[in-house]
């Protein structure tokens, strides 16, 4: 079942019906940072209205720096017509220079949607690990494994084939202890607050590394030999 943890802010939206029929668990909460969580993403929704608004307010650009501070991938939502709000600005390039700070300073994606279905579409889509299946493949940058004499780009790709830890991340943690080994041995309180990725990444991840491994009956080999 896709578990989707909802701000209890966001009841009224309308994106948390659409979630529920599209399949979805609601988790509501009452979340410091992003109205929505998906696995490893933290969304923000706004309005159209709301967007332009926060923009001359000042508060989107904390928004977009808290969200991207507490989660590895940061995404913004604008949802409505943005056009309509688009007509009512004197300087339509303040708007685009927002969005531009929003991906480039802050790393955070935007995207656009029409409405409340739409959005939910978009959010299950996400948390579900959609990507585009038709036609060729675009090539990864990320997912090839490092040649062994590359140390750096080694380590980078230990560290964050973690659950939850991307190469940003990783490399954080790397600078912070200094070599994977001492990632490894590093204790809850260590990560969280000597490698300042927050007390819940850290006890999650601590949990991970200090999980014993359950051997399945037959390993790989012995059912080769048999």
């Amino acid at each position: 079942m896709l578990r989707i943890v909802v701000d209890e802010r966001e009841k009224q939206s309308g994106v948390p019906d659409e979630l529920h029929d599209l399949g979805a668990t609601i988790d509501y909460r009452l979340l410091d940072v992003a109205d929505y969580v998906a696995g490893e993403y933290g969304i923000e929704r706004k309005s159209a209205r709301d967007f332009v608004s926060s923009l001359f307010s000042g508060r989107l650009f904390d928004q977009a720096h808290r969200i991207s501070e507490a989660y590895e991938t940061a995404i913004l939502i604008v949802e409505g017509d943005l056009e309509q709000q688009m007509r009512k600005l004197k300087n339509t390039r303040s708007l685009w220079g927002a969005l531009i700070s929003a991906v480039l300073d802050f790393h955070v994606s935007c995207f656009f949607t029409p409405d409340p279905r739409q959005t939910a579409e978009f959010i299950i889509t996400l948390a579900r690990g959609g990507r585009y299946k038709g036609g060729p493949r675009a090539p990864s940058l990320i997912g090839r494994k490092p040649k062994v004499g590359d140390l750096k780009r080694v380590q980078a790709s230990i560290v964050s084939s973690l659950p939850g830890i991307g190469p940003r991340m990783a490399e954080q943690l790397l600078a912070s202890f200094g070599s994977v080994r001492k990632v490894f041995a590093a204790s809850t309180t260590e990560m969280a607050v000597g490698a300042r990725i927050g007390k819940a990444r850290a006890l999650s991840l601590n949990r991970i590394l200090d999980a014993p491994y359950k051997a399945s009956k037959t390993t790989p080999l012995q059912s080769q030999l048999r």
